[in-house]
């Protein structure tokens, strides 16, 4: 796969895959910010292809913290300018997803110590006692199902199928907020971000990207230090039958 960084003005990293190529559909980014002491995190589906089951829905993210250091969930919402298709909401809703993503710091079995994840399924590591939040959404079952992982935005839901035929899904971008960062947390602390699609941990993507993230100036991390993109696109996979959810 081939890997391009840059840096602008010491704030912005960038991690990519070629992701256009024949047969290569899935695409990811994840977004890093500092703001004050809260660390906001924005998880997007970047693809241009129309998902047609579950294992072409961005279901969750992995990447370790220098220090192993334990983030302190405040919340999980639908990101600006995104949405919630294939599955009507209920009156009043608001965005707020964290009943549906949960957050880990002490995930066994990664490979280079990463420990650290946020998911929308239970993959083998995550319950209910690790979501954001326990308010649950009126007309949706309980954390753990293929409803709110990440669609893209060219995302036809008349055409899905098996387990994401009519469940709710983002598209295409959720934003999780961690609030306490110690004072000399920096955007270098992150490395080795992966990407899991659907249901099983066999479609997570094995691309271990952003080993060394550069330092931002002192002055950005002050106001709005910024982490920008770090993508991964890999090769599709094979269809699996309805039978294997």
């Amino acid at each position: 796969m081939a890997v391009t960084g840059t840096v602008a003005g010491d704030q912005t990293y960038t991690v990519s895959g070629p992701g256009a190529n024949a047969g290569e559909t899935l695409s990811a980014s994840a977004t890093f910010t500092i703001s004050n002491l809260d660390l906001v995190v924005t998880l997007s589906n970047t693809s241009t292809s129309d998902p047609v089951n579950a294992n072409d829905i961005l279901t969750a993210f992995f990447f370790k913290l220098e220090g192993d250091l334990q983030l302190t969930p405040v919340s999980a919402e639908v990101a600006p300018g995104s949405s919630v298709v294939g599955h009507k909401l209920p009156l009043g809703f608001t965005g707020d997803v964290g009943s549906q993503w949960a957050y880990r710091n002490d995930l066994v079995g990664l490979t280079n110590g990463v420990n650290e994840g946020i998911s929308s399924e239970t993959l083998k590591w995550f319950g209910t006692k690790n979501l954001f939040s326990s308010q649950k959404i009126k007309g949706f079952g309980s954390f753990g199902s293929i409803a709110f992982g990440l669609t893209t935005d060219d995302d036809f839901p008349s055409n899905d199928q098996g387990n994401i035929k009519n469940q709710g899904l983002i598209q295409n971008a959720v934003v999780f907020t961690f609030s306490g960062l110690p004072r000399d947390f920096a955007l270098s602390d992150i490395s080795y971000v992966t990407f899991q699609y659907g249901p099983n941990l066999k479609t997570r993507a094995e691309e271990l990207m952003a080993n060394n993230v550069p330092e931002p100036s002192t002055v950005g991390l002050v106001a709005l230090g910024m982490l920008g993109v770090l993508a991964v696109s890999r090769r599709a996979l094979a269809r699996k039958s309805d039978s294997a959810y």
